[in-house]
């Protein structure tokens, strides 16, 4: 799948991961999960989710993708925690920002 799907933790290839992950293993239903323009490989994702899945693969995708959901919950309280630490330096920043050379990510570090 991975040589097929630029983007694997896109929508598409999520909800693809998550069929494998509950079980299923017809490569076309798998495949119907694409989207957008991953809809136009849809030939090229049916060969490449041919194979067979045993249930220890299963499990480690399904741990993967809790763990991916868990760091993914982490980073936007981390962000957010940041976000309010700066809310009081916003002009600073803003100052900062307007030098050239120096983003606002940057500004804020």
């Amino acid at each position: 799948m991975g040589s097929v799907v630029s983007d694997i933790m896109g929508v598409s290839a999520r909800d693809m991961l998550n069929a494998i992950a509950d079980g299923e293993d017809d490569p076309i239903k798998i495949a119907r999960f694409a989207r957008r323009t991953m809809k136009k490989k849809k030939d090229d994702l049916e060969l490449a989710l041919r194979g067979y899945i045993n249930s220890h693969q299963r499990l480690m995708i399904k741990t993967i993708l809790t763990h991916i959901d868990f760091l993914s919950e982490q980073v936007e309280l981390l962000n957010q925690e940041v976000a309010s630490r700066l809310s009081s330096h916003q002009e600073d920043i803003e100052r900062l920002d307007s030098i050239p050379g120096i983003a606002t990510r940057m500004a804020k570090s």
